[in-house]
């Protein structure tokens, strides 16, 4: 399953995203998908949130990203500054773009349009020590081949404003991989489908 890196690329060459058809009325946001070849597998850098009243992803899995700033020239600086911020690494040194996904709705109902988040995948092979700032708690790098087995997926249960939820996970070591995150990772591992 090595070089799925290279086929990644060749897919999102021809790749058309999905266009959102509402402004969102939370604003935009960006988040970097850094993949590597790495020594036993392509693997996929996510970080875990840290654990902070008031963030509604406090203490989940994600992406290095966040808000797009009014200084922010476009979604694509958006996500090579909250990088910078969050983890130390300046992806316009360290990363090639690859290319972007849909745009995900932080809402996850078509009808609660709130914020718009948009993913964009970059190529890494070395980068400098990473630096995760307050935002982060941990750092981790998945292996695609996990997330591209369905047997590795199981339900997840969770309260919406006093309601039971089911969703799909997966569970990698002690990292719960689920929502907004797994949108994205399905994606882009939809593209890497024979």
């Amino acid at each position: 399953m090595r070089d799925l890196t290279l086929k990644l690329e060749i897919r999102l060459q021809d790749f058309a995203k999905q266009e959102a058809e509402f402004e969102p009325r939370a604003g935009r946001a960006a988040v970097a998908i850094m993949v590597r070849e790495g020594s036993d597998a392509t693997e996929m850098l996510m970080i875990r949130r840290a654990t902070r009243e008031g963030d509604p992803w406090s203490g989940h899995m994600g992406f290095p990203g966040g808000r797009r700033d009014p200084e922010d020239a476009s979604n694509f600086s958006c996500a090579l500054r909250e990088t910078r911020e969050e983890i130390g690494v300046d992806l316009s040194q360290w990363g090639t773009p690859l290319g972007e996904l849909s745009d995900v709705n932080t809402g996850w109902r078509k009808d609660r349009p709130e914020m718009l988040v948009t993913p964009f995948i970059f190529q890494v092979s070395e980068l400098p020590a990473l630096t995760p700032n307050y935002e982060v708690d941990d750092v981790v790098w998945v292996p695609l081949h996990f997330l591209m087995n369905d047997a590795n997926r199981e339900p997840l249960e969770w309260d919406w404003k006093g309601k039971k939820m089911e969703t799909d996970s997966y569970l990698y070591d002690s990292y719960r991989i689920w929502g907004l995150s797994l949108m994205m990772i399905d994606e882009m591992t939809g593209l890497l489908a024979p």
